[in-house]
């Protein structure tokens, strides 16, 4: 009885849990970088470089179609932005526009929410591969990621106004504020999940995501007591959004060994039966984005089709009339 009291009092594991990996850019150097064997986990960008927009990521042979373009984002329409949030405190974010290869998302934004690694710089490909989508995208570093200050993670309270005050810089800047997709990628359902819950969207969208702390404890810990009843409940994706209106996709991979696809399948149907939605599975597909290809890399054309299709179809105010 008293660990339990002592749980409904005052304890909570959201701490104690790996929500994240992050690397400030002052830490890196050779160890993240040339000593590191996968490409796809090399951390290059140091405080005083700019990131590499236009590098050439290691694709895999199955990500693209012979006649596919490898993407490639010019870093001279690339706008850096810093969001000033108090003093010692500032999010480092980025806004790159579309270069109006597909007309019927010209004026559709993509507010990126990136997974528990590094920063930015991990996840520069996959922004790659949505701004050859034909979108705008928005992308931001947590706190303690990249180049946003201070350099330790976030405690979870402040990670989620963070959300809120990145998704409002996005606002400002994207073509059309009445075209805005939230995107939640592993950890990143986290952040995406409060501005989903707080700010009006034409669609949000779930890759690999975590869905809630809960959920977490409950696959990861042995614990009897439900994974809700040890977390603060700020972190609850998968509550927050139980009465969502917004059209909803969902995209995971049956092989994916860091986050269950059966979260992902639990999610989608606890979603309002009547609210547009889909789900993705990708067979085969992994968590991405080292390792085992993510749903985006494992093959780009379906990617890229399922999103599309599911705009048309679930979500058409994200596209241009």
């Amino acid at each position: 009885m008293l660990w339990l009291t002592i749980l409904q009092g005052c304890l909570t594991l959201d701490p104690l849990l790996p929500f994240h990996s992050n690397i400030p850019c002052s830490q890196v150097d050779a160890s993240t970088c040339e000593s590191v064997e996968d490409e796809w986990d090399k951390v290059c960008t140091t405080c005083e470089m700019d990131y590499d927009w236009d590098r050439v990521a290691p694709w895999r042979e199955q990500t693209f179609e012979i006649s596919e373009t490898i993407p490639s984002i010019d870093p001279s329409i690339v706008e850096q932005i810093t969001i000033e949030v108090e003093d010692g405190v500032s999010l480092d974010a980025y806004f790159i526009p579309t270069d109006g290869s597909v007309p019927s998302v010209a004026d559709t934004t993509i507010v990126y929410n990136h997974g528990r690694y590094a920063s930015i710089d991990h996840y520069l490909p996959r922004v790659q591969l949505l701004h050859k989508m034909g979108f705008n995208v928005f992308v931001w570093d947590y706190r303690g990621y990249g180049k946003s200050l201070p350099e330790t993670a976030p405690a979870s309270p402040d990670w989620m106004s963070d959300a809120l005050l990145a998704f409002d810089q996005a606002l400002e800047i994207a073509p059309n504020p009445n075209k805005m997709i939230v995107y939640a990628m592993s950890v990143g359902g986290f952040p995406a999940g409060e501005m989903m819950a707080k700010r009006d969207l034409c669609a949000q969208i779930f890759e690999a995501a975590v869905l809630g702390v809960g959920k977490k404890v409950e696959e990861n810990l042995s614990v009897s007591l439900p994974g809700s009843f040890l977390t603060s409940g700020v972190l609850e994706t998968d509550l927050k959004l139980l009465d969502t209106t917004h059209p909803t996709l969902i995209m995971h991979g049956t092989a994916d060994e860091t986050v269950s696809i059966n979260s992902s399948r639990k999610f989608f149907t606890q979603l309002p039966e009547d609210l547009p939605k889909e789900m993705i599975e990708v067979e085969g597909a992994g968590h991405g984005i080292g390792g085992v290809a993510g749903v985006p890399d494992y093959n780009y054309a379906n990617y890229r089709d399922g999103v599309m299709n599911f705009l048309a179809t679930k979500a058409p105010d994200c596209l241009v009339e």
